[in-house]
């Protein structure tokens, strides 16, 4: 009976590191994608026109290593929507995770990294965003991953009602309302904007936060 315990903890262990190892692979790939699905969107080639061969010749490897990671298309798609809403994440953590419940400078720094991200990915996001127009999954992942960013603005403002520091509002709806419209904004601003417009976008997207928050100035010389 032990040997039989001892065997399926071997076994389970090996499972687990096989199901690791590919999981590492996958964002392995999905980032080699990333960089070549950008690259053929910058030089004038449409998401919806590029074949996986072309995409997996510009990532450097096959039609077969493709779909040994990915179903489809689409499933490549939501995989580089992911790696992209992570990093847009990340970008706000400065304001989310800052241990002052009223830090301009922190909300300030969030909304420039979340514009520059934009900047970066500016073709990707337009092509997640087409995608999910008729695309259901893309779509439901991509709705999911914008409420995750939501959920988290929702927290930072019953933090600060807790507090005292930001003014009665229904945190789950404004936390929705403004994350989509940050959302929003980049999308149609920054793409047809040029950088150095960015730090304008950043500051005005600031701006709107902060106010709508606490009804004052974000910014002292205004």
């Amino acid at each position: 009976m032990a040997d039989g315990n001892r065997a399926e903890k071997t076994m389970a262990s090996v499972t687990r590191k096989t199901q690791s190892r590919r999981q590492d692979r996958r964002v392995e790939w999905t980032q080699r994608f990333l960089a070549a699905t950008e690259q053929l969107m910058r030089e004038g080639h449409a998401y919806t026109d590029l074949s996986v061969d072309k995409l997996a010749g510009a990532a450097g490897t096959s039609r077969a290593t493709f779909y040994v990671h990915f179903e489809d298309k689409g499933d490549l798609l939501r995989g580089l929507a992911t790696h992209v809403l992570a990093d847009i994440e990340f970008a706000a953590r400065s304001w989310w995770q800052s241990e002052q419940l009223h830090d301009a400078d922190a909300l300030l720094a969030a909304t420039t990294a979340i514009v520059a991200v934009y900047r970066d990915h500016q073709f990707l996001i337009s092509a997640v965003i087409e995608a999910a127009a008729y695309d259901e999954r893309v779509s439901d992942d991509y709705t999911t991953m914008i409420n995750s960013i939501s959920d988290a603005t929702r927290q930072v403002i019953d933090r600060g009602q807790s507090a005292g520091t930001i003014r009665a509002l229904p945190a789950e709806t404004v936390a929705g309302a403004l994350t989509w419209m940050v959302e929003r904004v980049c999308h149609q601003m920054v793409r047809v904007t040029p950088p150095e417009n960015d730090s304008v976008i950043a500051r005005s997207l600031a701006e709107i936060i902060w106010s709508a928050l606490y009804l004052e100035s974000l910014f002292d010389d205004q």
